[in-house]
């Protein structure tokens, strides 16, 4: 099967998205509707084997019971003749974004995105639970993400509750798998909590649950092996830490269901996104009157928590700060003016308001983890300039397509690291909240969130001068561009 076929007469092959070990995922374009799907197609040397035509059936009739927004949703299902074989394949949702597997390979994340995507997966896996079915292979690598949430996919060796195990051979990651599992005992939705268990606990500790080097230690180590405690880490409350250990009980029915799952999660992710007080106002930064390709925006930054300088120093080191801002943006608008840039042209941005002055409100915002409420159009609305206080890292920003299909990582390790191995800011906006870090190769957008009625539109995250990220809702459009100010992030917010 190549680029540019058709399937069923309507489904045209654009491009390859990624490659299992039974499967290709194509990018397709659906030429009756109009619209872009992902294409999964059997990979040719299964196509005339028996057990993985029923296989990637079953997964088509699993997944397509469920209407759920973090399920993938499936749309079609066809066979096509491919030199006298019929091939299956599998019509679905394409899916903007990494696997979580991809993200956490690239940096940390921060335990908030954490109790939000696992909090996801958990709605998903209740959805399923209660219409009786069991994912039973719950992982990194079946949970993708997306700037609308999460995802779960791949319902592949999904089951029935109550069903028990195929006596063909047990199905699964050995990673992830129930000590039910592993003495087949009858399939039951308790599974998946434990597998969403372990994979919390991998997120949030950046370690295993057990210290093993083999596949067989593994699986001794679900029957048999405690899991090591939650350690206590920062950003994860006490009755995270315990709600994972009841997870991984070695007793099905000692571990929560999943909805309790979910409902927890989301609760911790909400107070982790609570807004900080905020204790002192920061200074009024002064800006030009003129947007043009010429003229640079100074970014504000906020005064420490212990020490509010006089008004007079105060204005003197936003001035000094000015100066620095305006040679380091003017390099960059000169550089992107040579290279293009994948943002808003200048062209496309309107002219800030007369008076050129940021209102203290705007200019007093902390960075924290949630996005600030949806804001409304003003006639002449002032350019914002965003500032933020260092928070853990995040993993790296989505992808645009979904990805290859790569290993899970290794199972070694018994204690998570010290510390994270990046450490950014988090500024924020009236379209929507980012998170940035410095290094060798300039700004790099990690982690975005649009702010409640916002999208994010486009983004480029970089690493470079000024990497860029645009939020619009059906009033208003804001760019938000960021580049590093003595080896930290700041950002200037632009009204398009």
């Amino acid at each position: 099967m190549d680029e540019g076929s058709k399937l069923g007469g309507r489904y045209r092959l654009l491009d390859e998205l990624g490659r299992g070990g039974m499967a290709v995922v194509w990018r397709a374009a659906d030429e009756v509707l109009n619209r872009p799907v992902a294409v999964k197609v059997l990979a040719g040397r299964y196509a005339d084997d028996e057990r993985f035509r029923s296989r990637i059936l079953h997964e088509a009739r699993a997944a397509a019971t469920l209407s759920h927004p973090n399920i993938a949703q499936i749309y079609d299902f066809g066979e096509s003749d491919e030199d006298g074989i019929l091939v299956p394949y599998v019509v679905m949702e394409l899916i903007n974004g990494p696997t979580l597997q991809q993200r956490l390979a690239e940096a940390p994340m921060p335990p908030r995105r954490v109790f939000r995507i696992c909090g996801e997966v958990a709605a998903a896996l209740a959805a399923a639970h209660e219409d009786g079915l069991v994912h039973r292979d719950i992982k990194l690598a079946n949970v993708m993400v997306t700037p609308a949430g999460a995802k779960v996919v791949d319902f592949g060796i999904a089951a029935a509750a109550g069903d028990s195990e195929p006596e063909e051979g047990l199905l699964g990651t050995p990673a992830y798998l129930a000590p039910e599992r592993l003495i087949g005992s009858a399939i039951e939705p308790a599974s998946d909590v434990y597998a969403l268990g372990v994979l919390l606990y991998r997120l949030l500790a950046e370690a295993s649950p057990w210290s093993v080097e083999t596949t067989t230690q593994m699986l001794n180590a679900h029957i048999y092996a405690e899991p090591a405690p939650m350690p206590d880490l920062p950003g994860v409350p006490r009755a995270v830490a315990e709600l994972v250990d009841r997870c991984l009980a070695k007793e099905p029915a000692d571990r929560p269901a999943a909805a309790e799952v979910s409902e927890i999660l989301g609760d911790a992710a909400e107070a982790a996104s609570a807004r900080p007080p905020v204790p002192e106002p920061a200074p009024e930064p002064l800006l030009p009157t003129r947007f043009d390709e010429e003229t640079e925006y100074i970014p504000g930054a906020l005064p420490p928590a212990n020490a509010a300088p006089a008004d007079a120093d105060r204005r003197k080191l936003v001035l000094a700060g000015g100066v620095l801002a305006t040679l380091i943006t003017a390099l960059a608008t000169m550089w992107l003016t040579r290279a293009g840039e994948t943002g808003a042209p200048a062209a496309d941005v309107a002219p800030p308001a007369s008076n050129g002055v940021v209102p203290p409100d705007a200019a007093a915002r902390s960075a924290v983890a949630s996005p600030v409420p949806s804001a409304t159009r003003h006639s002449s609305p002032p350019v914002v300039v965003a500032s933020g206080l260092p928070v853990n890292a995040d993993a790296p920003p989505p992808g645009s397509a979904a990805p290859s299909v790569v290993p899970e990582p290794s199972l070694g390790g018994s204690a998570p690291p010290s510390a994270a191995a990046l450490e950014g800011t988090w500024l924020e906006s009236k379209g929507g909240a980012v998170y940035a870090v410095c290094g060798p190769g300039g700004a790099r957008l990690l982690d975005w969130e649009a702010a409640e009625g916002f999208v994010v539109q486009r983004v480029d995250p970089g690493p470079g001068l000024t990497p860029a990220i645009v939020f619009a809702n059906d009033l208003s459009r804001y760019r938000m561009s960021v580049n590093c100010f003595s080896g930290k992030p700041a950002a200037v917010v632009l009204p398009l």
